[in-house]
């Protein structure tokens, strides 16, 4: 056989071939963490493997001389249709259902699998009729649809209907804008990848190039927005959590649930009045860069920052990324933030009222996740929000103070025993009679527990 006489032939599906499959092989080392990514990964790379075994071994070839394994191209279209509805699928369990019965769309995705394994059993039971009959059946046979044809069309038609079907139910759901942008170039490419199965060889290849621009159009689109919403939750979130809601979705990383946890509160003193002296774009500007440092600070601790309000803060350790140590992590946090954050207040200004830190930390249960509809939220409900906002209200600039349940958690901390000291019981807002306390002598620098 003059092979390169048949690769000259094949150019055209050739070249499209190594284009689906090298997309496939970057979107996977692009995101080789997201199991919904990696999907799409192995569904362009089979339909890549499928393309160059129908046409370098398959079409054009006399049927009585094609090979025993002239099926394995129908088993690649299985593979490649199988991978897209298990990515949609894994999209599907990332999206909040609320009251909604997402079982017809599940079973739609199931129907999709199953009728691509009728269609990969049947081309290699029947290679040569799936090769006579279905690969370029509009061209071969036009104006008629027989038989032998529908045998293989049925499923797979079937199955690229489920995927769309299952496509319009994900997206009336409201998914996340990147995955949304993802989905519609494929219901749009998909269709046209597909019809390079049955189309003419001379048209076939162009088809498909049309589908797999449009998807790689969505993906790169995807990428950006992906990239966007990763930075910015970088900000709030600690670098684990950021990747376990990247791979998880929202609904599973960050699900409602009561634990127990710390929290810390802080403030800067004489904000007010520095406020007062100066411009608001140079006020936001030192917000800025105060959040953007404690920002930095929490994901050392493997804090979540829950609510930015003017110069106060508020900081979760223990959810939603769970750490054994949270009250440890929490007062460490706390002496670094003070320590830190109180040398750049003091560059704010040299001729204004000094600025300094005020910080409470407090430890307890309380029920943490995802609250809200249209614009979402991650709260943290429960008495230890509040203690630890209301000794943040009571303690001077220059001082942390730390509720009895973080005092006892934090003292099997060596590094920490012998700098918490005693603090006078506080009348605090909300809470019926005196309030235990304790003190965090200012410290030259704890370290971050090491993981557990």
């Amino acid at each position: 056989m003059d092979w390169l006489a048949l690769l000259d032939q094949n150019a055209a599906a050739n070249v499209v071939a190594l284009v689906a499959m090298g997309m496939g092989l970057a979107f996977f080392l692009a995101d080789q963490d997201s199991p919904t990514s990696r999907s799409l990964a192995l569904c362009l790379d089979a339909i890549g493997v499928s393309i160059l075994i129908d046409t370098n071994f398959v079409a054009g070839r006399a049927i009585d001389a094609l090979p025993w394994w002239a099926g394995i191209g129908g088993v690649s279209d299985a593979v490649a249709v199988w991978a897209g509805a298990e990515w949609i699928l894994r999209i599907r369990q990332t999206i909040p259902a609320g009251n909604l019965d997402t079982r017809g769309g599940d079973l739609a995705l199931r129907i999709a699998q199953g009728s691509v394994v009728v269609y990969a059993g049947l081309s290699l039971l029947l290679p040569r009729m799936r090769a006579e009959h279905f690969l370029q059946g509009f061209a071969n046979a036009p104006g008629t649809v027989p038989l032998e044809f529908l045998l293989f069309a049925v499923p797979f038609g079937l199955a690229m209907f489920g995927l769309g079907f299952s496509v319009w139910l994900v997206l009336n759901r409201k998914p996340e804008r990147s995955e949304a942008v993802r989905l519609v170039a494929f219901v749009i490419g998909g269709p046209l990848t597909a019809v390079g199965l049955v189309s003419d060889p001379r048209i076939a290849p162009y088809t498909t190039a049309v589908g797999l621009m449009i998807l790689l159009i969505g993906s790169v689109r995807y990428h950006v927005i992906e990239g966007r919403k990763g930075a910015f939750m970088r900000r709030f979130l600690a670098p684990q959590v950021a990747d376990m809601v990247r791979k998880q979705g929202l609904r599973q990383s960050t699900g409602s649930e009561t634990k127990t946890i710390s929290v810390v509160a802080c403030d800067i003193r004489g904000y007010t009045a520095f406020a007062e002296q100066w411009p608001s774009e140079q006020i936001i500007e030192g917000l800025e860069e105060y959040y953007d440092h404690i920002g930095r600070i929490a994901a050392r601790y493997d804090a979540t920052i829950k609510d930015y309000a003017g110069d106060g803060v508020l900081l979760l350790v223990g959810a939603p990324l769970h750490c054994a140590d949270h009250a440890a992590r929490a007062v460490a946090m706390a002496d670094t933030i003070m320590r830190e954050v109180s040398q750049r207040l003091a560059t704010w200004c040299d001729d204004c009222t000094p600025l300094g830190m005020g910080i409470g930390v407090a430890t307890g249960q309380a029920t943490v996740g995802l609250v809200g509809g249209v614009r979402l939220e991650y709260a943290a409900v429960g008495s230890v929000v509040n203690r630890a906002s209301r000794l943040c209200d009571a303690a001077p600039a220059g001082e942390i103070l730390l509720d009895e349940a973080t005092y006892a958690l934090a003292q099997q901390d060596a590094a920490l025993q012998d700098n918490m000291q005693p603090h006078e019981a506080l009348a605090l807002k909300g809470f019926d009679g005196l309030v235990p306390a304790w003190s965090l002598r200012p410290h030259g620098g704890l370290e971050a527990p090491k993981p557990v």
